[in-house]
């Protein structure tokens, strides 16, 4: 195998960091879709030179986080109503295919493990903490992949991986506080569901909670001033 037909490795650089703390801050709805990226504004909070700054916004536009207008500047990626609909149909399909597969491997293995990410969610509400409900969001349905056992799948899925993570992100950046706790119970009667091998029900199930999430995103989103803690 020759080496050289690989990409140089190269190792962690300062716009790394930056990248790091953008897409964190984007990911978390700190900085919410629409908002423009100022170059000398993030460099004097994050206390660096506006080079490392330049570097990471092309990195998270090559990425397709960042999108940039001629003029105008790069600005946080605002998903169009067709983009929206397209990954909120395409999880559908999955999805649904995904919950008729989970009912035919369905185990107590796998509703103690489910359970266990629901409760952390449901933790995570109580504290105020939609980072968290985010990340046991994803884990709740990655999980469900999982078990799901179908290899074409998974590598369907981890293809589309960073898009589906975006939008699980930002449907829960855009549940309001009111509907945390409705929304972490619809996880919860997805395993009672599933658990009852109801296949139709599951599916019907998933395909509501994928267009609520759609239409908490179509309604998501005000700009906002955004300050950065130095990169130490």
């Amino acid at each position: 195998m020759a080496l050289a037909e690989f990409q140089p490795l190269r190792s962690r650089t300062l716009s790394d960091e930056v990248a790091e703390r953008l897409r964190d801050a984007i990911r978390s709805g700190s900085i919410p879709p629409g908002s423009r990226l100022v170059e000398q504004e993030i460099a004097e909070q994050l206390g660096v030179s506006r080079v490392p700054v330049r570097e990471a916004i092309q990195t998270l536009v090559d990425e397709g986080m960042v999108r940039k207008s001629p003029h105008r500047g790069a600005f946080v990626f605002l998903p169009s109503r067709q983009e929206i609909d397209e990954i909120s149909s395409l999880r559908v399909v999955l999805e649904r295919f995904v919950v008729e597969r989970v009912v035919a491997n369905w185990s107590a293995e796998h509703e103690a493990a489910l359970r266990k990410i629901v409760d952390a969610m449901r933790a995570g509400m109580r504290e105020g903490n939609y980072h968290i409900m985010y990340e046991q969001d994803y884990a709740f349905h990655r999980t469900l992949w999982e078990i799901a056992d179908h290899s074409i799948l998974i590598e369907v899925v981890s293809g589309l991986r960073a898009r589906l993570s975006r939008f699980l992100y930002e449907a829960a950046s855009a549940l309001p506080r009111e509907n945390a706790n409705r929304h972490v119970d619809s996880h919860d009667e997805m395993i009672n569901i599933l658990k009852s091998g109801d296949v139709a029900a599951a599916q019907a199930e998933i395909t509501q909670h994928i267009l609520a999430a759609k239409e908490r995103i179509l309604t998501y989103c005000q700009v906002e001033d955004v300050d950065f803690p130095p990169i130490d």
